[in-house]
């Protein structure tokens, strides 16, 4: 459980710490490294993924991986940390997103063709997964016991779905390429963005800066790009 002492430390700069507060109210924290008000928290998900806070800095991170020597899943909000992580250290693979907030708390109701996504269709969700190299099974099925999902469904198989990640971001939203084009995703965000704001969360997203046509479309929605964060895993040189 996150200490109040940390939990002030990370509403400095909530925005920017969002998806470690969200975490911290679901995910089990394993660690907790701290700084002169920097803090590192490592929480078990999928990995043992180190959130760093935003105002981390270099000295922090030398410091971290001079404690821990191997391999780390690390996670950072200041994308000119991470290119300065990027060139002092070894990374294996790194994915950047933007991060888009609604600021909205009324929503209306969810359409009526938006369906609960089940367990049974989490096996059919993750072969049509673009990130099946960042996904599993488990993962999935602790987010629909955690966060939920909705889908739209033809003839019973879902063609359109959308869930939300460790952190609490509205994602994994997908539709079948042959169902596009007919307001299904639309329809699942609104509906994703309305049940993540009545748990009494921020509504955020992470988008890739290449897909454009997320952008285009959460920003229809209103959600604004207020920052960035990258995923890494990253060892010593």
């Amino acid at each position: 459980m996150l200490a109040e002492e940390c939990r002030r430390l990370l509403l400095n700069e909530p925005e920017q710490n969002v998806s470690i507060l969200c975490m911290a109210e679901e995910y089990p924290l394993l660690e907790v490294m701290e700084q002169a008000g920097m803090l590192m928290c490592r929480f078990q998900s999928d990995e043992e993924w180190c959130h760093f806070s935003h105002n981390a800095d270099a000295g922090f991170i030398d410091n971290f991986f001079g404690k821990h020597g191997q391999r780390q899943f690390i996670v950072v909000s200041d994308s000119h940390l991470f290119d300065w992580i990027s060139k002092a250290y070894r990374v294996a693979w790194s994915i950047s997103c933007y991060r888009l907030f609604l600021d909205q708390s009324v929503f209306p109701e969810p359409a009526a063709d938006i369906e609960q996504l089940r367990p049974g269709d989490l096996r059919y969700v993750y072969e049509n997964s673009k990130y099946q190299q960042f996904l599993n099974m488990d993962y999935l099925a602790k987010r629909l016991e955690l966060g939920g999902g909705y889908c739209i469904r033809d003839q019973q198989s879902p063609v359109a779905w959308i869930m939300t990640h460790d952190d609490g971001s509205v994602g994994m939203l997908h539709v079948l390429d042959a169902y596009r084009r007919r307001g299904y995703a639309r329809r699942l965000v609104i509906a994703m963005s309305r049940k993540v704001s009545q748990k009494g969360r921020p509504v955020f997203a992470h988008i890739e800066p290449t897909n454009i046509p997320s952008l285009k479309l959460f920003g229809s929605l209103g959600f604004i790009v207020r920052n960035r964060l990258t995923w890494a895993r990253v060892s010593k040189p």
